[in-house]
């Protein structure tokens, strides 16, 4: 059983500490906002009082942060990791973030002696409660090794890619499509909303063809819902966090000389729907902002 640490208590690091406590591992979170952390402890954790707690008394730590400012504040701030002792700890990153960033990360951990792996993960809630994220892995291969029984223990499938930052470049990637799903599938539904076909028909047709993602299906009752007018609609990742990842994704594109068109065209819906108060809405529902704004024109 390994002493493992969780930095970060939100969506994400909530349900993977509860795996990781069915999984019969001994767990410590820790979470700025103290009482977010503390529901966790029916379900057996122990709660840190603060980042170098956290670190001591645990082997391996997650972090898993929804932002870059939050990162800054984990590793470089008065009371974070930065201060710490990391002789024969393991730091696990799990964030999404730019490959920059993720290779300032490593340098701040390695230069105090700690291990550092990076492992940003696809999936939402229920498969991080269940197990079954995947694994983006970028770090020395000999610490990998190390801890790739506790990655298996969150992720159906733990893919080592070579050094620091190819982990945040295939995580990136793999969320692109995605990002742009949401608005294009909005757009495609405008098509046939406006000769007359019904939402919800429309929508179980797209679903049942080849116009439906692959997590499409998991969405379809939050967007009806949505289309609906319902509100205190449930989010496992919010209109926001798209947008955060889509400037990453767009940063990253011009490293390398280019625009990434389509990427750049799909932000714009975002942003227009983050600005009429959906920033706090599923991003899957932006399919719904992107149709109802078609409707009305």
């Amino acid at each position: 059983m390994a002493k493992i640490g969780i930095c970060g208590t939100g969506k994400m690091g909530s349900e993977i500490a509860k795996r990781l406590i069915d999984c019969k591992q001994e767990v410590t979170v820790w979470n700025r906002t103290k009482s977010k952390a503390e529901l966790l402890i029916s379900d057996g954790v122990n709660i840190a009082v603060n980042i170098p707690e956290l670190v001591k008394n645990n082997d391996i730590i997650f972090n898993i942060m929804g932002d870059d400012l939050a990162l800054d504040y984990i590793y470089n701030s008065k009371e974070g990791i930065n201060n710490c002792n990391l002789s024969n700890k393991i730091i696990i990153e799990l964030s999404t973030t730019s490959v920059n960033k993720i290779k300032s990360i490593s340098k701040i951990i390695t230069d105090l002696d700690g291990s550092f792996i990076e492992c940003p993960v696809g999936g939402s809630t229920k498969p991080a409660r269940d197990g079954n994220l995947f694994g983006l892995v970028g770090g020395d291969k000999k610490t990998f090794d190390k801890i790739e029984h506790i990655l298996k223990l969150i992720c159906r499938r733990c893919e080592y890619l070579g050094e620091i930052g190819k982990g945040a470049s295939m995580k990136l990637a793999i969320n692109l499509p995605l990002m742009v799903y949401w608005q294009a599938l909005g757009e495609a539904m405008s098509i046939a909303t406006n000769s007359g076909i019904k939402f919800d028909q429309a929508l179980d047709i797209m679903i049942d063809s080849s116009g439906a993602a692959k997590v499409a299906h998991l969405k379809v009752k939050t967007i009806i819902q949505a289309m609906n007018n319902e509100t205190n609609l449930s989010s496992t990742f919010n209109a926001s966090s798209s947008l955060k990842d889509m400037t990453l994704m767009l940063e990253e594109g011009k490293k390398f000389g280019n625009e990434l068109n389509v990427l750049n065209s799909a932000k714009s819906y975002v942003e227009e729907a983050i600005n009429d108060g959906w920033s706090e809405h599923d991003a899957s529902l932006l399919s719904v902002y992107v149709n109802k704004k078609h409707l009305r024109e």
